[in-house]
């Protein structure tokens, strides 16, 4: 992404952010980053699949195939965009390392909105440098099932000004709201164990990316 791209009708450009492994991505990511997409009225929607994170071990499928499928599947969401830098970046990746590089481009005036699960959410206090996070990005939490979406305005830091969906817009960062777009049954480790188990998944995923899987013998049964 770059600056001059930012450039945005309204007060304030708004760039949602939807960062993920996407090992691979389903349909279930497509629905909540449109859901998210068209709450927040974003100008913007950039994919930022991870790099190695230093909560999981390496993932099961390459950079280059999760960017491959990443690349199919946002044929199914027009205008999304794909920003690899995690990819392109060393070692353990860290989100706080990926925000100050989308500052750096995209200037301190536009607002920033990190897409998260509750599940996802309720572990921001681990992350590396947390406490910057605030001054760097909002935060919109989508239910999930079974996870309870966390109050980012109280405990331990990070701590974010609750606000509506629609109201990232009045500053640059620091604000967080929640978002309930109905259940998501589909989990990227459970494709994944289907798939290593024989079993259909193409309910599961978008057209183009259950053909490069198949063409590719990606998560196959173990030789």
């Amino acid at each position: 992404m770059d600056r001059a791209k930012s450039v945005a009708s309204g007060p304030r450009p708004l760039v949602l952010l939807y960062g993920g492994a996407f090992d691979p991505v389903h349909r279930g990511h497509l629905a909540m980053a449109a859901g998210a997409w068209a709450a927040t009225g974003a100008d913007r929607l950039c994919f930022l699949p991870a790099g190695q994170s230093p909560f999981k071990a390496s993932g099961h499928a390459s950079a280059a195939h999760r960017l491959a499928m990443l690349q199919r599947a946002l044929a199914a969401l027009p205008g999304a965009e794909i920003d690899d830098q995690e990819l392109r970046r060393p070692g353990r990746s860290y989100t706080i390392e990926t925000l100050r590089s989308l500052r750096a481009r995209l200037g301190e005036d536009v607002a920033l909105v990190w897409l998260l699960g509750a599940d996802a959410a309720a572990g921001l206090p681990r992350w590396f440098e947390a406490s910057a996070l605030p001054q760097l990005v909002h935060v919109l939490v989508v239910a999930r099932p079974g996870s309870p979406i966390p109050d980012l305005g109280a405990g331990p830091e990070p701590r974010f000004q609750r606000c509506a969906p629609g109201a990232f817009r009045d500053a640059s960062a620091g604000r967080w709201a929640s978002l309930d777009l109905g259940a998501f049954p589909e989990a990227s480790h459970g494709i994944r164990a289907r798939l290593a188990a024989g079993k259909a998944v193409d309910d599961l995923l978008p057209p183009a990316v259950s053909s490069y899987i198949a063409a590719q013998g990606l998560y196959g049964p173990p030789a």
